[in-house]
Order: structure tokens, then C-alpha cells, then sequence
């Protein structure tokens, strides 16, 4: 990246407005957006994202709520939906794109379900897309199935990587802009703190 881009890319984050590298911005797409993790301080942002970027595909990969760890505080539930509320008609609201969300363990798949309109629900599983195989699963777990493309998130590792039959790309790590045409990848940074929110949560719940 040109030092001016990253000068941009850097202040972008600073004032809480994404940008999009020049060759994004000159892709004709169709564009995939990849997200996983989200806490709720950075849900602002993501809208933004979408509304600039204007994906015609996107795909949660769990934790749509990350600071509300559900699974260990079960009776935290009714935050959870007041804020999984917020953000799930918040992005439906903001884009007409095609919304998969993959249930991550602090999710609650009939609360999705409810609350989601026009958006697929699923655990995980294959999804068809521009004649494109997308295996998606919130964990990263060895798979002999064929595929394209693996979307997964919930832990750091691993990174993005390549095998001879298929792109394994995590969206806890970073934002992934997947152009459906030339397959070319674009990892956009998520904002500062994005990893405090989730940590501070977790310290306060003892993980």
C-alpha cells in the first residue's frame, strides 16, 4: 500500500469513516462483505462500511453480539436482543444485499431467526454464490469437503491462508472485501479498539 493510501487508510479509522483502498474503489465487484465478532461499540462502523461499499453479498461468521458472551451468561439474553436488534435492522435496513448469518457460540440462532427479516440463518454449512462454493463455519475445523473459499472467525488463528484446493480467510482478523469477479481479496482493518471491546468483555466475565 502507497503511504498516502495508508495516511488515509489510518485517519479513516481515526474519525470513525472507512476507506477503501484505490483498487477497491475501482473494482466493479459484484463485492462479498466478510465480518465475524462484532461487538457493539464497532456496529456504527460496519454500517457505514456497507453503505459505502455496497456489497451485494454478506456474511457473518458469529458473534454478532462479541461483548455479550452468551453462552456463559445465558441470562443475559434480553441485552443480547436489544442489541442484535439494533444491528441486524440496522444492516438490513441500510443495504439490499443478500445476509447470511452463521451462529458463533455466544449466538442465539431463533433469536436471529426472529428478529432477521430478510436475512438466512444458519449454523454453518455450504452457501452457493456467483456460482462460488463458500464453506462457513464460526469455528476454524479441518474439513475434507470441497469448496472455494472457507469463512470462519472466533479465534485469531489461523490467518488467511491458501491450500492448492481452496482460500481459508478469517473475519475476526480483519474485514474481508471478496470481488466476486476477478477474486481479487481485500483485508480492511477493523477500527481501533475493536479487540479491547472484545477483551474487556471477556476480562469482565472472567474468559
Amino acid at each position: 500500500m502507497k503511504i498516502y493510501e495508508k495516511i488515509k487508510e489510518v485517519m479513516g479509522l481515526i474519525v470513525d469513516k472507512p476507506y477503501l483502498p484505490i483498487g477497491l474503489q475501482e473494482a466493479k465487484g459484484p463485492f462479498l462483505l466478510h465480518i465475524s465478532d462484532t461487538p457493539q461499540e464497532i456496529y456504527p462502523y460496519i454500517l457505514r462500511l456497507v453503505k459505502t461499499l455496497r456489497p451485494a453479498y454478506i456474511v457473518h461468521t458469529g458473534d454478532m453480539v462479541d461483548d455479550i458472551k452468551l453462552e456463559i451468561l445465558p441470562n443475559q439474553i434480553d441485552r443480547y436482543k436489544i442489541a442484535l436488534n439494533k444491528f441486524i435492522t440496522g444492516l438490513e435496513s441500510s443495504t439490499s444485499a443478500m445476509i447470511y448469518y452463521v451462529m458463533g457460540n455466544h449466538d442465539a440462532y431463533e433469536v436471529v431467526k426472529e428478529i432477521s427479516i430478510k436475512g438466512i440463518p444458519l449454523t454453518k454449512g455450504h452457501i452457493m454464490i456467483e456460482g462460488i462454493d463458500f464453506y462457513v463455519n464460526h469455528y476454524h475445523i479441518e474439513d475434507s469437503s470441497k469448496k472455494d473459499y472457507y469463512l470462519y472467525g472466533h479465534s485469531f488463528e489461523p490467518k488467511a491462508y491458501k491450500t492448492d484446493e481452496y482460500v481459508g480467510l478469517n473475519g475476526l482478523n480483519v474485514i474481508n472485501v471478496l470481488d466476486l469477479t476477478t477474486k481479487v481479496i481485500y483485508a480492511l482493518p477493523y477500527p481501533f479498539a475493536t479487540n479491547q471491546f472484545r477483551k474487556m468483555k471477556q476480562r469482565r466475565i472472567g474468559l
